[in-house]
């Protein structure tokens, strides 16, 4: 309904504005002039207050009175994916980081000194033992040769005519046509003359050993590095400091060397007593350990190798004791220096129960993993671990094959809590498979 004309601007101002004097003297002056109007419009007015105010008090009673409680809504469980543990016969094994090493590295370096005159071969090539390297100017030793050949022969004449002297003048001296003392000088002589031919022999062995040595060849089969040093340069023999004209290191068989803790060295020999298999040897090799080596782009330990030596002492400053392997190389797949993991496996195969890595949680020093029970209620399980195989992590205890483990949603999981699991083959596929109700 309108307010009526009456109420006019004021009406309102005195509204706007609500001073006392103002709203009254209003009030009056339309009571006044239009008496009907004004109680009619509100008479209306009150009438609507009324009833608006008496429905909301009803609502207010109507809930106040009523017993009726309101049901929480119950969330629904959470998805996970379940798995059992897979039982597989697995040889348990140490695993550490090795490095590759050559059996035999050489520094190729000059036994006489003269100028470079051919080099045989190309940087980075595999050459067999006793492959020609370098050549040296070989004219000087040449020489050098020949006048310890010649040396040799004056020498040689020399102790002739001494044994011819001495063995005339022998006659001689048992008729007193010479004396003893001119004799003597004639052995003396004699004597003399053959070690001249001892010392020109000798020359002439040193000049044949230099000779040779102006021809460089490879001591070892391996693979060469690169030559440094180029045709013209002048090599010199005794020069101190000096870097070698090229190095060799051989390729086949490779070792590699690792570190192996001092607890793992004694769980292995207790483990060979165990098995009554032998503990003490003359050479590691006596033992035949196998090894087993993989790349560092490589998942699998396809390559297997022997254990050929094992230090004398354990080093005080990490506690480690250094090891090594020796491994077939035909391929040529391995190189000194590169990096690798190496297994060195411990007893036999045995059945053992293994779980997806990412299924195991830990709390502080305690591995656990979650499992679900007929009635998908979750509860924890302490689990004692083992090796890694792979992705797959080897559990010594705690865990039975049919145990069915959480291995994804365990975020969402709760011990205690219910959940609806889904199998790992059918996840993603099919529907969630329940427990009973």
């Amino acid at each position: 309904m309108p307010w009526p004309k009456i109420i006019g601007s004021d009406f309102i101002q005195s509204i706007a504005n609500p001073s006392p004097f103002t709203l009254e003297a209003n009030i009056l002056r339309s009571l006044a002039s239009h008496p009907w109007d004004f109680v009619c419009t509100c008479s209306a007015h009150l009438t609507g207050l009324l009833l608006g105010a008496s429905l909301i008090c009803g609502l207010f009673l109507q809930a106040g009175c009523s017993n009726t409680k309101v049901k929480p809504v119950e969330a629904p469980a959470p998805d996970v994916t379940i798995e059992t543990p897979v039982k597989k016969p697995l040889t348990e094994f140490y695993e550490y980081i090795g490095r590759m090493e050559a059996p035999q590295y050489v520094e190729v370096r000059a036994r006489v000194t003269g100028y470079l005159t051919k080099i045989h071969f190309s940087d980075g090539q595999e050459v067999a033992a006793g492959a020609p390297l370098f050549e040296i100017d070989n004219r000087p030793y040449l020489f050098s040769l020949n006048n310890a050949k010649a040396r040799l022969k004056q020498a040689e004449s020399q102790v002739n005519l001494a044994n011819l002297t001495l063995a005339r003048n022998k006659t001689l001296l048992a008729t007193n046509a010479v004396s003893q003392q001119d004799y003597d000088e004639m052995a003396e002589r004699q004597v003399n003359a053959t070690a001249e031919v001892l010392a020109a022999t000798a020359a002439v062995a040193q000049a044949e050993l230099d000779f040779e040595f102006c021809s460089i060849q490879a001591p070892i089969a391996g693979r060469l590095s690169r030559a440094n040093v180029t045709v013209g340069s002048l090599i010199s023999s005794s020069q101190v400091g000096a870097s070698p004209l090229t190095t060799i290191a051989s390729v086949d068989p490779i070792h590699v060397n690792f570190d192996v803790d001092e607890s793992a060295v004694l769980q292995f020999r207790e483990m060979r007593r165990q098995k009554g298999d032998r503990v003490e040897f003359t050479h590691v090799r006596d033992l035949n350990q196998k090894v087993m080596v993989a790349l560092s782009n490589e998942s699998e330990f396809q390559h297997e190798g022997v254990l050929d030596f094992i230090d004398n002492q354990v080093r005080p400053e990490t506690g480690t004791l250094l090891v090594r392997a020796s491994l077939e190389n035909s391929q040529r797949l391995f190189a000194p220096g590169f990096f690798v993991r190496v297994r060195v496996p411990i007893g036999d195969a045995k059945e053992s129960l293994l779980v997806p890595e990412r299924a195991i949680l830990s709390d502080q020093s305690i591995k656990y993993v979650l499992v679900i029970d007929e009635n998908n209620i979750v509860a924890r399980r302490d689990i004692t671990l083992g090796m890694l195989d792979g992705k797959m992590r080897l559990v010594r205890s705690g865990l039975n094959e049919t145990d069915r483990v959480i291995v994804n949603g365990t975020q969402r999981a709760r011990p205690g809590g219910k959940v609806n699991p889904v199998s790992s083959s059918a996840a993603g596929t099919t529907a969630p498979a329940r427990g009973k109700e």
